[in-house]
């Protein structure tokens, strides 16, 4: 097959477009002018609408060629960038060819941080924190929310390899603009990816490695202080008492709610616990006057027991006429499903008159300083300390949070009754205000 050789040099698009095969020919090569030297071609044939990029180079005495791509896909600068990135390997005596291979697969084998989360995420979700225990599926999912959200769509098609720190600052930084706490707990997510990613040698240098929370803006803030009052705490009591079912499970006033959303406040109230694991009580988590939530739904990942006072129970027989499935506060809106966590963050709201950016000054509790759903736990941890003299650490354990390490761990069957007299003496309290045994001592003899 003969070959046609142009004289002159291509030195511009325009002759790279116009270059073919002269009449007769089945294809063509012309030399191509580089700044990085000579060896650059390009070659044309009859049959083909795509011309190739060619570089000729000489290694120990041999001769060598390489095809560096097709235009017009690849244009004149492009290759002439190729042919320098090909003509410095050749100057150190690197053969370009086997350079790329090498190349390509080094880039089959590295991760993508889409494909590094994924593989993290799975080893994330089983294996053992420091208490010994496997992330709940809810701290599973909320992570997967924080790559979705926050992260994906700047960091999630680049190699884990090309990462640097200024590009996780970036990321971070936007974050923060909007959510100071998700920077905070995004930085966290990185750094536990990126820590797994060099133990796989996906990464030379961990770009996590120097940021914190402060350089990107993510200081943790202020912990809320807010707590509700002992008649506070009665006024939206009474509020949510007047909860009603409706046929569409939709409120009807400023103060209306459904039943489910209104018992749910109230079981938050009676019980301290949190609103995820009140909105999902299953029946099967309900033994007489015991509420045993499973480790899987609790935030520390341990199994946590709540005692019901009678409220608490007079709460479930309501629901009992109210729920057909599985779930104690069955959505009035999905059957089978339970009401979303949110919904009681929205009621309340609602009730205070901010459920939108425009106030309602007309809304039941506005009068009130402004408090939110994680007030009320806050709330109840307050006043059975300062009502019921309760100790704080009784006060955490009845909180499921955990206890410091020398605290020990004896005697457990004694301090339950201790918490069970405060749920009791609790629920009568809110539901009736008889202040009955208020600034006394817990009973140990419940």
């Amino acid at each position: 097959m003969a070959v046609s050789q142009r004289s002159k040099p291509i030195t511009t698009p325009a002759e790279v477009a116009a270059f073919r095969p002269p009449e007769g020919r089945s294809k063509a090569r012309c030399l191509v002018r580089s700044k990085h030297g000579s060896g650059l071609a390009l070659e044309a044939r009859a049959d083909r609408e795509t011309k190739s990029w060619l570089y000729r180079f000489n290694i120990g005495g041999k001769q060598f060629e390489m095809t560096l791509g097709s235009s017009p896909a690849m244009g004149l600068r492009a290759a002439r960038n190729a042919h320098g990135e090909a003509a410095t390997l050749v100057a150190k005596g690197i053969d370009p060819r086997k350079h790329r291979k090498a190349e390509k697969a080094r880039n089959i084998s590295a991760w993508t941080m889409d494909q590094a989360f994924e593989l993290w995420i799975e080893f994330y979700a089983n294996s053992s924190g420091r208490r010994g225990s496997v992330p709940t599926p809810r701290t599973v999912t909320k992570q997967r929310g924080r790559w979705r959200v926050h992260l994906q769509e700047a960091l999630g098609g680049a190699y884990v390899r090309d990462i640097t720190r200024r590009d996780l600052i970036d990321v971070l930084e936007r974050t923060a603009l909007s959510a100071r706490e998700e920077a905070r707990q995004c930085l966290t997510l990185l750094r536990y990816l990126f820590d797994y990613c060099e133990s796989r040698e996906q990464t030379v240098e961990n770009p996590v490695v120097g940021i914190e929370p402060a350089k990107v803006r993510a200081r943790p803030s202020r912990p809320r202080e807010r707590h509700l009052t002992l008649p506070e705490l009665r006024e939206l009591w009474k509020v949510a008492d007047g909860g009603r079912e409706t046929t569409d499970g939709l409120p009807r006033s400023k103060s209306a709610m459904s039943k489910p959303v209104s018992n749910a406040i109230k079981m938050l109230i009676l019980t301290g616990a949190r609103r995820a694991e009140v909105a999902g009580m299953r029946w099967e988590e309900v033994a007489n006057d015991t509420w045993t939530i499973p480790a899987g739904r609790m935030k520390g990942g341990q199994a946590h027991r709540v005692h019901l006072s009678n409220e608490a129970r007079e709460i479930l027989k309501q629901q009992r006429k109210l729920s057909s499935s599985e779930y104690i506060f069955e959505s009035s809106r999905e059957a089978g499903r339970p009401i979303h966590p949110d919904s009681i963050t929205t009621a309340v709201a609602r009730l205070q008159g901010r459920e939108r950016k425009e106030q309602d000054p007309d809304a039941p509790l506005h009068h009130l300083e402004h408090f939110t759903t994680h007030d009320l736990r806050r709330s109840v941890a307050t006043l059975w300390t300062e009502a019921f003299l309760a100790d704080p650490i009784l006060v955490d354990a009845m909180l499921a949070h955990m206890p410091p390490k020398l605290i020990g761990t004896y005697n457990k069957g004694k301090r339950y009754k201790i918490q069970v007299d405060i749920w009791d003496r609790w629920g009568s309290f809110v539901a009736t205000g008889c202040q009955e045994g208020l600034n006394a001592p817990p009973s140990t003899s419940a």
